[in-house]
């Protein structure tokens, strides 16, 4: 997902607003498909209101808001695991107006706190995840990358990590990176350039506990031009196979991508960038594409333009549908029968096959460029699924 450090920052920022045309009055309220996290210090005096949960909409039925003890498992990116602090022990939520006032001090410092936020109105209702980051003191600025341990560069980007992430995994995504930038660098470097002027880098964390809680880094970072990434999400082998069905999906394509676009791709190429949207909005007009709930409008582009590149390469070749088959996030026809491969693309998605291929090098210069051999990919991994993660 593009943009993480999109979720509400851990003091009280606001949650971006879009007035997405799809999300009509008569709806549930929509919530971030993430978390919001926010800072409680030895400071924090009781009765203080330490944040406030905004939809990501607007809704004309105003939301009821109620707190939820953790129970793992319970949300949909699985951020709620055994043995969490209960959140709904320190702080409570006014069911009017979402803000969240600390009703008990923290045991202890440094600790993390987890519950649910339920937003409901009379047209149903939608849950997130809260956590409250108990630190002793407030982080300080200077201190910002501190945590990252690990740095390195690789074609105009710089990646950051913590000392837990294996540093394999870390001259990995290095390499994916140079590798995606193959033919800019052909091209004169232009997407290159602009990453290198705003200072984009990459950070990565060894799970999302450690991304999710990472108070120190989120609160200072405004001006950093980042996206992030996780051990756990980078699956080396993954995509040099074909995308087995039974193996985890690598993220680092996706997430590398993102920064690419975002920090490259958008001011080095504004008419692509266009024609991007406009294939964007036209897939989820043909009910092709599903942005799913909580997802900001201005990510749209971004995930399709993901979508298709993982396509391009056989990342989903052994599937029909991304989500659901009942309503699918991506999908090629609306008979969800047809496999995502490269050739399939270009048949049904000429517009997001044509900008793929105009950014990125084939997929045979991205396999020369990694070092692997193209007929590892071409193994039988199992029939075509009508359901992959997204």
């Amino acid at each position: 997902m593009p943009a993480r450090y999109r979720h509400q920052s851990p003091i009280a920022a606001l949650v971006a607003t879009s007035l997405f045309p799809l999300i009509a009055a008569a709806e549930p309220p929509v919530l971030t498909d993430e978390f919001d996290a926010f800072l409680v210090t030895r400071d924090s005096e009781l009765g203080e209101i330490i944040g406030k949960i905004r939809p990501v909409f607007p809704n004309e039925l105003p939301p009821r808001w109620s707190l939820i003890k953790p129970v793992s498992g319970a949300d949909r990116r699985r951020y709620l695991q055994d043995g969490q602090a209960d959140a709904t022990e320190i702080v409570a939520i006014d069911e009017q107006t979402g803000e969240l006032r600390l009703i008990r001090k923290p045991d202890e410092y440094p600790l993390e706190y987890y519950a649910q936020v339920r937003a409901s109105n009379d047209d149903g209702y939608m849950d997130q995840v809260l956590i409250i980051i108990a630190r002793a003191e407030t982080p300080k600025p200077e201190n910002y990358l501190a945590m990252f341990t690990q740095r390195k560069s690789a074609s105009g980007l710089d990646f950051y990590a913590t000392a837990r992430v294996d540093p394999a995994k870390v001259d990995y995504a290095g390499k994916v990176a140079s590798a995606l930038l193959r033919k800019d660098r052909e091209n004169g470097g232009p997407i290159t350039a602009h990453m290198k002027n705003a200072g984009a880098a990459m950070v990565i964390f060894k799970d999302f506990e450690e991304r999710n809680t990472a108070i120190e880094f989120y609160m200072h970072a405004d001006d950093f031009h980042g996206q992030d990434l996780q051990d756990e999400e980078i699956i080396p082998d993954y995509f040099r196979l074909g995308g087995p069905i039974d193996m985890r999906r690598d993220a680092s394509i996706e997430e590398i991508t993102h920064l690419i676009h975002t920090g490259g791709i958008i001011p080095a190429y504004p008419e692509l960038q266009a024609r991007l949207e406009k294939a964007t909005r036209a897939a989820i007009d043909d009910k092709l594409f599903r942005p799913w709930d909580g997802l900001p409008e201005d990510s749209f582009s971004h995930e399709y333009l993901t979508i298709g590149l993982e396509i391009y390469y056989g990342g989903r070749q052994h599937h029909t549908t991304m989500g659901s088959p009942s309503q699918p996030a991506f999908r090629l026809t609306r008979g969800n029968d047809v496999p995502m491969t490269a050739a399939n693309l270009k048949k049904h998605a000429p517009e997001l096959f044509a900008i793929v291929e105009f950014l990125f090098p084939t997929r045979e210069e991205f396999w020369a460029e990694m070092g692997w051999s193209t007929s590892a990919s071409s193994r039988s991994c199992g029939k075509a699924t009508t359901s992959c993660c997204a």
